[in-house]
């Protein structure tokens, strides 16, 4: 049911004469669309499409290198200071399809699930706007991603150790699928993608160096300052004068037994003295 009313009263402010007239519409509820003669001409064409799928196998693994040409392997604990570089492959066997590093992040423990984290790669872009820090150097363009990182640490003297942690997404070869696009400064052309844990690779752990500033202060011929060797005294006399009382205490517990024993000694011979 459509109701409506028309008037003609085209002002607001001011009206000469007045006119209203309502009017309303029934329509029925349920309609019947019938083709003449009961011939069914209507025809839906149905066609199925079967795609071919097929599961794969594949090896992904993660590798750091000493060098920006990435040649020289690390194939011991990387111990590294805060002014080093980390080189870091991501890469997947056999080769014949393409793989994106999805996201990266770094923990104080072997667990990539721990509450402390520090992602430097989301939505296969990386976080940090400085290249001097962070530097995705290849990902999405061919079966192996390669960034690099400058060395850091977590807050607290208990941390020393970094592990890494990323994930990754296999793609097809075809030209531009995979590479991600991040020249967008704002964002909204980076497509966010959820990928589960079973896709990750990491590697640990990296060690942290005591750089220069961290270390024990030293002068400049390498010996401790005055105040170790005050302390140093200090506790040396404290062990002198320990060790003194100490013998004092041991000769007054040899020597009061023995006097008690003398004494003992003298009151029996007294009283047998008495008793004869």
């Amino acid at each position: 049911m459509f109701i409506n009313t028309i008037h003609n009263n085209d002002s607001d402010i001011i009206t000469r004469n007045y006119i209203n007239i309502t009017f309303v519409c029934r329509y029925p509820i349920n309609y019947m669309v019938q083709q003449p003669n009961g011939e069914n001409m209507i025809r839906v064409d149905v066609r199925t499409i079967t795609l071919n799928t097929e599961d794969g196998n594949f090896s992904v693994s993660m590798l750091l290198y000493k060098d920006e040409a990435f040649e020289d392997r690390w194939t011991t604990v990387p111990s590294l200071t805060l002014d080093d570089d980390i080189f870091v492959k991501v890469f997947m066997i056999p080769a014949h399809l393409m793989l994106r590093v999805e996201r990266c992040w770094a923990t104080p423990t072997s667990d990539p699930y721990s509450n402390i984290q520090y992602t430097f790669i989301r939505d296969s872009c990386p976080v940090l706007s400085n290249e001097q820090t962070l530097s995705v150097l290849k990902n999405g363009q061919g079966p192996e991603a390669m960034f690099r990182i400058q060395m850091f640490k977590f807050v607290g003297g208990s941390y020393t150790n970094v592990f890494l942690h990323c994930n990754v997404q296999i793609c097809h070869n075809t030209p531009g699928l995979c590479q991600p696009n991040c020249s967008s400064e704002d964002g909204l052309m980076r497509t966010r993608r959820d990928i589960p844990l079973s896709h990750t690779v990491s590697y640990g752990p990296i060690r942290r160096l005591l750089n220069d500033s961290e270390k024990p202060n030293l002068n400049a011929g390498g010996v401790p300052p005055v105040e170790t060797f005050v302390l140093g005294g200090l506790l040396v006399v404290l062990l002198l004068i320990t060790g003194v009382f100490g013998r004092l205490w041991l000769r007054s517990r040899r020597f009061y037994p023995a006097r008690e024993a003398q004494l003992t000694l003298s009151n029996i011979h007294h009283i047998s003295e008495v008793a004869s």
